[in-house]
């Protein structure tokens, strides 16, 4: 009998994900995947060598900028997997392949049907931090999506009879997208009447939910205009909370509602991501986000060098099972403090969990336009220039609003001048815009910053 997807202990569960790792290199990215087959030669390694999870660690993690360096979303189309009717042929699953071959004995536009559910990117999200890009599903990518998206809903203790109204704003984004596919896969009423707190005020009045999703940074505000949600039981924060955050939503959540039992969880889609991962509802959000052991592989690398770690860093995704886009070792610009396969010590499930996650903390915003900076592209340029001495790269927010990113070097030797200007230069070409400021620093003020770590160089105030 097969397992539940719920129910693997850890030993079965590392089993499983060697299985599809070598499965998904196999059937899946080494074939048909030009930008892979570019990168597997340039390692000088051969796709057949990655037959499980810690050999995936001996690869580089990759980003936006290792696949688009100009920063232009046009160039994440080479993320898609170019598979056709002689590639169905060679990876299909064996009931699959001789069902689709019946079908072409009886009807050739039913085989082809086939063949395309399998195979053709038909279906797109944008997501990212640094830039905004398409994440391509096949036909039977969405199947899988709506699979997690039931899933999802059991992890957060909701069942058929819940009723969902969301204020993400409807878009081809991975947070609206899977919140429509777990409704779905659920077989629960939902309603998207988008962001505006009127509009969702006005579909609260129309069909009382007990369900209620909102983008964590919007929550606050749409919760103090909403009364009287007596019908609510549960409040989604889409988008890993801080601390902060989940307590003023809480406190909003309960003047929404008023007296009764109400549970306030988060829900989030790294960048790259298909499907969104829950808190489960026994731990109350205590221990993590809940991926899929058949879908997500997380692992963890050092946000300033990349190279893989244990413990806290940068998560790191591979999605398997899925033929779209082919993400592999995908650094998504999350910070964890970990990631672990152990039982949840609240629901008892042995399921991939991110502890502590931090959304888009490598990726800054800079002032109010919407320009973007990514904190990797920075120690980069950082770490490659023989004329800098040491450095920290400094993120936080302004006191007017918006956020800011100052970095500081120590010159080693030479004209300190010369130095910035260079270094100004390399980080505008590796992350398409410059920080906030440069600072000159000395070794002595540069050694005494402290902060929340993200890496030993890379720090949030």
């Amino acid at each position: 009998m097969a397992t539940a997807w719920f129910q693997h202990t850890p030993s079965s569960l590392a089993s499983l994900q060697d299985q599809l790792v070598a499965a998904q290199v196999r059937d899946s990215v080494a074939p048909f995947s030009p930008l892979w087959r570019r990168r597997f030669s340039e390692l000088n390694r051969r796709a057949a060598t990655i037959r499980s999870v810690a050999d995936l660690e001996s690869i580089p993690a990759m980003g936006e900028r290792e696949v688009s360096p100009t920063g232009d979303p046009a160039g994440m189309a080479a993320l898609v997997l170019q598979a056709g009717e002689a590639g169905f042929a060679l990876h299909a699953e064996g009931p699959a392949l001789r069902r689709a071959m019946r079908l072409r004995v009886m009807r050739n536009d039913a085989y082809q049907r086939a063949v395309d559910a399998d195979t053709r990117a038909t279906s797109y999200v944008f997501s990212g931090y640094g830039m905004r890009y398409p994440i391509a599903s096949t036909r039977a990518d969405l199947d899988t999506i709506a699979r997690a998206g039931a899933r999802l809903w059991a992890v957060l203790g909701l069942t058929r009879n819940d009723v969902l109204l969301s204020g993400v704003e409807p878009a081809a984004t991975t947070e609206h997208v899977a919140l429509q596919y777990a409704a779905l896969g659920a077989g629960a009423p939902a309603l998207f009447p988008g962001s505006r707190p009127e509009a969702i005020a006005a579909a609260a009045r129309l069909a009382p939910p007990t369900v209620l999703a909102l983008p964590t940074d919007a929550a606050v505000e749409v919760l103090d205009r909403l009364r009287g949600l007596s019908s609510l039981r549960t409040v989604l924060l889409v988008g890993a909370p801080t601390d902060a955050e989940r307590l003023a939503a809480t406190h909003a959540a309960h003047r929404a509602v008023g007296a009764g039992d109400l549970a306030v969880l988060a829900v989030h889609a790294p960048a790259g991501a298909r499907v969104l991962w829950g808190e489960c509802r026994q731990s109350g959000g205590k221990t993590g986000l809940h991926a899929y052991p058949d879908l997500d592989v997380l692992q963890v690398v050092d946000p300033e060098s990349g190279e893989h770690t244990t413990g806290g860093g940068e998560l790191v995704l591979t999605q398997v099972g899925m033929r779209g886009s082919a993400l592999l070792r995908w650094r998504t610009g999350d910070v964890v403090t970990g990631v672990t396969t152990q039982p949840c010590p609240g629901c008892h499930h042995a399921l991939p969990r991110a502890e502590g996650l931090r959304r888009h903390a490598l990726v800054s915003g800079l002032g109010t336009d919407g320009e973007v900076i990514d904190l990797r592209a920075i120690a980069t340029a950082l770490g490659g220039r023989q004329d800098i001495r040491d450095w920290r790269i400094v993120a936080g927010r302004r006191g007017r609003g918006g956020s800011r990113v100052v970095v500081r070097v120590v010159a080693n030797g030479g004209d300190a001048a010369a130095m910035v200007i260079g270094a100004a230069a390399d980080i505008r070409s590796l992350a398409g815009a410059l920080p906030t400021q440069i600072v000159l620093s000395d070794p002595y003020e540069i050694q005494s910053l402290r902060g929340e770590h993200y890496s030993e160089r890379i720090l949030a105030e």
